[in-house]
């Protein structure tokens, strides 16, 4: 007669164990596994339905950050580069100098729909920002978490200073935090299946993401590298991964067209733009990291790198730990911006929130979370208008973060550039040239202008400058905003320093204090000789 153990490794029960001593044994097993992988009995519990989850937590936080979005947005007004891009959305291209055409595209969308006004700009990025929460939410539920691994990285997406001011206001950046998190959501569920399908999706969206930005290359680079530096390499090996790539660049190719029809402009503003500001980057670059998610965020991303570096339950999802480190290396090394990297960490966030609910006890990942809420508070005057601008100023905040002081006073500079333009003699003023030394003043005066007779302005400034100077008349006076003393004297044999940007009234944007206002006559030469040296990318 076969022992019991006998009947047991051919499948069996052994016959001298009860239905009783099955189920204890069963219990023992399955407690002893948990001990070992070093999660705790609580977590590994019978998680709440993700449906009452989204509904109870997620979607009131997501709900509330698309409130408070909105109810700020007119508190400051529109940042400096809002109305670049919106501008650029009036001139529609499948690029521009300093960006690919997607965000000018959702600011002429957003234009068509809601309307000419601050508020109308503010419906785009405050959706963004409960997507921001919703999508991090999803990512931790997909990796194994729970309620509070959710709710967890929800405040983070929530308060985190890059994901308050990017859903503020619209930039590239905003939907780099999208396009990056979702690609990177679409890789952990090719990891967790083998469906190696989802390349298509990555390619997708790795397409669309380059329309936005082309940082969006940088994610792929280090995905390949998180990937190529784990067992998950062998992911790379499957033809799906051949036709995303053709897929992503079949979406991209229209801006590709467009940068070698237009002498590469981009390249040559990103030349520009690393001569100009490369070793500030530099310094500020890793110390910023530590605020990008929140100070008490940054606890969980360590606790996520710690979890990737040495839980075996996370060996399969490694290749983020890789990918971040890989992504942080190249965009030092290339002198990159601080928050560039902060499109990588909300896949980082979720990790690090499942660990925090598997491997801290429920006080412990409480205080983490009032620990998230109250940093997140505490810094938020700074990434966001809460404070009213005098108090802002007084502060420091404005020059602190140049995005919060570049949201201050733009009506008040549009209200100074139309009282020296009204100033003239109606014989003058009826065919001035409005010509600004940036795209922030060119875009100002025409999103303002038109309700202070003003015409649109011309500026050397990136894509402004493809658009051109337009039709001036002949002997039209110009009022010069920003132009350096050198240049108008150079081009104007009469040359009046008539204002003052800043001097007096409410704060305005600090790049814009102390700026010369002047008006010239008796143009020495003709448009098309002056306009190639009015050109400056940067």
């Amino acid at each position: 007669m076969p022992t019991s153990f006998e009947h047991f490794e051919n499948g069996a029960p052994p016959t001298s164990l009860t239905s009783k001593s099955i189920r204890r044994l069963r219990s023992f097993s399955s407690e002893d596994a948990k001990k070992k992988l070093g999660i705790n009995s609580d977590a590994a519990a019978m998680r709440p339905n993700p449906i009452h989850v989204f509904w109870a937590f997620v979607a009131p936080l997501a709900g509330t950050k698309i409130v408070f979005q909105l109810l700020t947005a007119n508190l400051y007004g529109a940042h400096r580069d809002e109305f670049y891009y919106l501008e650029s959305g009036h001139h529609l291209a499948w690029g521009f100098v300093d960006n690919p055409p997607l965000v000018p595209l959702l600011y002429r969308v957003s234009e068509t729909i809601f309307g000419h006004s601050i508020l109308s700009l503010a419906f785009i990025p405050a959706l963004l920002g409960g997507i921001f929460i919703i999508l991090g939410a999803l990512i931790a539920a997909d990796l194994g978490g729970g309620r509070r691994a959710q709710v967890v990285t929800s405040l983070v997406a929530w308060l985190g200073p890059i994901f308050l001011t990017t859903s503020h206001f619209l930039s590239t950046t905003s939907l780099d935090l999208v396009f990056w998190s979702l690609a990177s959501w679409l890789v952990i569920r090719m990891v967790r299946s083998g469906d190696t399908r989802l390349w298509l999706a990555v390619g997708a969206v790795c397409g669309v993401g380059l329309l936005n930005k082309d940082t969006m290359a940088f994610w792929a680079v280090a995905a390949g590298v998180g990937l190529l530096c784990t067992p998950q390499r062998k992911l790379l090996g499957s033809w799906w991964l051949a036709a995303g790539v053709a897929i992503a660049l079949i979406i991209v190719s229209p801006n590709v067209a467009w940068e070698a029809s237009h002498h590469w402009a981009t390249l040559e503003f990103l030349r520009n733009l690393h001569a100009n500001n490369s070793s500030a980057d530099l310094v500020k670059f890793a110390p910023l990291q530590l605020a990008i998610v929140t100070l008490a965020g940054t606890v969980v991303c360590v606790v996520a790198l710690r979890a990737l570096k040495g839980r075996a339950e996370w060996r399969s999802q490694r290749w983020l730990a890789f990918g971040f480190v890989a992504a942080f290396v190249v965009l030092f090394a290339l002198e990159g911006k601080a928050y560039y990297l902060g499109s990588w960490y909300l896949p980082l966030v979720a990790v690090g929130a499942v660990g925090v609910e598997r491997y801290w006890s429920q006080r412990s990942g409480r205080l983490l979370a009032v620990a998230i809420v109250a940093t997140g508070l505490l810094t938020a005057p700074i990434f966001t208008p809460i404070l009213p601008t005098n108090v802002a100023v007084v502060a420091g905040f404005d020059t602190l973060n140049s995005d919060l002081g570049g949201m201050m006073g733009w009506p008040h500079v549009v209200n100074q550039i139309a009282a020296v333009v009204h100033a003239l003699p109606s014989s003058e003023s009826r065919s001035v040239v409005i010509f600004t030394n940036d795209y922030s003043e060119a875009g100002a005066v025409d999103f303002y202008g038109p309700a202070l007779d003003l015409p649109s302005a011309i500026s050397g400034h990136n894509t402004f400058w493809f658009w051109g100077y337009g039709h001036p008349a002949p002997g039209a006076v110009v009022v010069a905003v920003g132009l350096s003393s050198f240049f108008v004297h150079h081009y104007w044999s009469s040359v009046t320093q008539v204002a003052t940007l800043g001097v007096s009234g409410p704060p305005i944007d600090p790049q814009e204090r102390g700026v010369t206002i002047w008006v010239c006559r008796d143009q020495r030469t003709s448009w098309a000789t002056l306009w190639p040296h009015a050109k400056h990318y940067g």
